[in-house]
């Protein structure tokens, strides 16, 4: 699989447990910048808020931050009446077959045992998903080089 650019691109897949977060994903991914700077860059409006995955495994958790040394689609900070907004680094992917989009917030209240997904739709809602259970998702990422991990 290769992106548009050319670059060789992989699929990884990565489970953790769903849990309730502060409802900050709500306020952030449902802002309108963050709306318009999602629909330039990832060529749809998020529904407003996250989809927390607890990662448990450390292959989740070494796999996710791997992710922070390679090439994402990055969307860069923004100041909006006085208030700062984060820039982030975004890996689309797909969960049970629907569009997923995982970021990688640069200035977060979680450690890098979560995973914060967006996705157009509500997924809890979609498959009826409860905090505590098992989800299950694959990123399309750049290929990693041998000997480059």
């Amino acid at each position: 699989m290769e992106a548009p650019s050319g670059r060789p691109r992989m699929q990884v897949t990565v489970s953790g447990r769903l849990f309730s977060g502060m409802g900050k994903g709500r306020y952030y991914v449902g802002h309108p910048e963050y709306q318009r700077k999602f629909r330039d860059s990832l060529g749809y409006a998020p529904y407003p808020g996250t989809l927390n995955v607890k990662l448990e495994d450390r292959d989740a958790i070494g796999s996710v931050n791997h992710l922070r040394t390679t090439e994402g689609i990055k969307i860069a900070s923004f100041t909006m009446n006085g208030e700062s907004f984060s820039s982030l680094t975004c890996f689309n992917g797909t969960m049970r077959g629907e569009k997923v989009t995982l970021l990688l917030i640069d200035v977060t209240y979680y450690n890098e045992t979560v995973a914060e997904l967006i996705s157009p739709i509500y997924l809890r809602g979609r498959f009826g998903l409860k905090d505590g259970e098992i989800v299950t998702f694959a990123l399309d990422v750049p290929a990693v080089r041998p000997g480059r991990l």
